[in-house]
Parts: structure tokens; C-alpha cells; sequence
């Protein structure tokens, strides 16, 4: 078999003889179409989010630290406000720490970006390497930093390796039959209450879902029978975070979709938790609101462009 040379993101001019069999590929084009490039834009996402709602929270710690200090200036002693000038600088150290830990150099958000992107560069490497393989080229040039002069007499192969690249990803998502739970959705008003938006909304969502792949859904009985061995007897209430991730580990889930909803003024909100019953870690969270329960569909819609990168709809 002849040695294939692959000459992509950073590798230089080669000479090429007669026989050579000549492609080349435009690697921005692949990435921008390959499949896969959506969920890790989704991961960081969510990512990102938590991330920000984190820091949130500690600024807001911080910021009530300060309120508090100067409204008790006047009737503390003056050890007291030496101390909680202490704590309040002791946690703007902390926060500036984690920022940095996080979007700094070297960050978190750093580390995970350059991570995956090796991931996707072996990924397209992989591919050119087996469609060179298979269709016999010898040398295959990145159009895009190569500098590539023999592109009259090249094969294009971009589509080759792009349509490679999504065959897999597409081969991972219907590799198994997804089970998703989906418990009663929490109707946080009366307003709410009264107009069933819950009921209508779980009803809506089980059969909008399933027209989009094949998924089995765990039965409500089943559901709220392993809510009452967890000590969630009022089925009325909402259910903790904790309590969800042991719920989706109880029924042995891939997923489990929490919704909470109200109605304010005719305005109908809801806030959407994605449980990752394999990591047992919460994958999405988002909310999405309308103007009138005539138009819970949208809402509906809202939650199937949540949920599809997750799953892998």
C-alpha cells in the first residue's frame, strides 16, 4: 500500500511527483459542518452558564457582606468591624481566585476548550486518513494552510470527510434507546394550578419528543412510586436538585426532564432542569416564558432546541 502523507493544519509544502494521487480538504469547512461541533458548542455553553451564575452568586455574597457592614457601622464595636472587614476581603480574594481559576490563563475554561478541540482535530484526522486510504491518495493538502497550488489537478475530499465525520456521529445516536423520565411538572402559583398548565405542558411534551427518535419514558406511576421511597409524599411540591439526581439513578434513566412552571398575568414561565441520569450531574438548565397559555406549543418548541444537542436528537 502506498505511504499516505497528510499534509493539514500545520504541515509544509511537500514535492509531488507524477504519480502521486493529489487531494485536498478545507478543514474550516469540515469543522463548520461537522455535526458534533453543536453539542460541544452546548457543553460549553451550559459550562459557561454555570459557571457565571456561580461568580454571581459570590459577588452578591459579597455585596451583602458590604451592605450589612455599613449599616451596622454606627452600633458595632470596632473589633466587630475590623473582623467583617477581614470576611469581606478574605471572599473578594476568593472570588478573585476563582474568576481567575475559571476564565484566567491556564483556566478551566481554557483547559476544556483546547481539550476538546484536540478531541475534534484527531477526529478529522482520522477521517482524511481513512478516506485517503480508501480511495488511494498519497498526499492530501488543508486548502486552507497550505498555500495549495495543485487544486486543478486535486480531488476535493471535504465532503467525503465531512460526511465520514457526521456517519459517526449520527451511528452514536441511535446506538441505544434513550429512556427519559419525565415527572410531574410543578405548578409554582395558584394561577398556575388553576389553569393545569403542568398537566397540559407534560402532556404536550411526551409525544413532541418522541416524534423527534425513538425514546421509551418511564410511566408517572412508576415515577412518583420511586418519589415516595425517596420521602416525597406530596406530590405537589418541588422536588431538590439532589433529589432529582437520586431519582434518575433510582429508575435506572438516561434522562430526566424537571419543569417547573407559573402563570403571572396571563404570562406563562417556565424553568427547565436537564438531569444526566449516567454522570448524575445536571446538564441543562434555561427558561423560556410566553404571553398566553394559547401558546404553550412555543414553549414546547423552546424545550425541544433545549434538550436535542443533549440527547442527541
Amino acid at each position: 500500500m502506498k505511504r499516505i502523507i497528510l499534509l493539514i493544519l500545520l504541515f509544509v509544502p511537500a514535492i509531488v511527483f507524477s504519480e502521486d494521487k493529489i487531494g485536498y480538504v478545507d478543514t474550516e469547512k469540515i469543522i463548520n459542518s461537522y455535526s458534533e461541533m453543536n453539542i460541544i458548542k452546548t457543553q460549553m455553553d451550559i459550562l459557561t452558564s454555570q459557571w457565571q451564575r456561580q461568580l454571581g452568586e459570590k459577588k452578591l455574597e459579597i455585596n451583602k457582606l458590604k451592605k450589612e457592614l455599613e449599616s451596622k457601622k454606627l452600633v458595632i464595636s470596632y473589633e466587630m468591624q475590623k473582623e467583617k472587614e477581614k470576611e469581606i476581603n478574605r471572599k473578594e480574594k476568593g472570588f478573585a481566585i476563582y474568576m481567575d481559576s475559571i476564565w484566567g490563563e491556564k483556566g478551566v475554561l481554557d483547559t476544556k476548550k483546547k481539550e476538546l478541540s484536540g478531541e475534534v482535530t484527531d477526529k478529522i484526522k482520522k477521517a482524511i486518513e481513512k478516506i485517503a486510504k480508501e480511495q488511494d491518495f498519497t498526499i492530501v493538502f488543508d486548502i486552507r494552510k497550505s498555500g495549495i497550488i495543485y487544486s486543478q489537478r486535486g480531488v476535493d475530499l471535504t465532503s467525503y470527510i465531512i460526511e465520514e465525520l457526521n456517519k459517526e456521529v449520527e451511528g452514536h445516536k441511535i446506538s441505544k434507546t434513550l429512556e427519559i423520565a419525565v415527572p410531574y411538572i410543578y405548578e409554582m402559583n395558584n394561577e398556575a394550578q388553576e389553569m393545569k398548565i403542568g398537566s397540559k405542558l407534560r402532556d404536550m411534551l411526551i409525544p413532541a419528543i418522541n416524534r423527534l427518535g425513538d425514546f421509551e419514558f418511564t410511566k408517572i406511576q412508576d415515577i412518583n412510586n420511586a418519589l415516595n421511597s425517596m420521602g416525597i409524599t406530596n406530590l405537589k411540591n418541588k422536588i431538590p436538585d439532589e433529589k432529582l439526581i437520586l431519582l434518575s439513578k433510582n429508575i435506572n434513566v438516561d434522562y430526566v426532564i424537571y419543569i417547573l412552571s407559573e402563570v403571572n398575568i396571563g404570562i406563562v414561565k417556565i424553568s427547565i432542569k436537564l438531569i444526566n441520569g449516567r454522570t448524575g450531574q445536571i446538564a441543562l438548565q434555561s427558561e423560556h416564558s410566553v404571553n398566553t397559555d394559547k401558546e404553550l406549543d412555543k414553549l414546547i418548541n423552546g424545550i425541544l432546541q433545549d434538550i436535542k444537542p443533549i440527547i442527541g436528537i
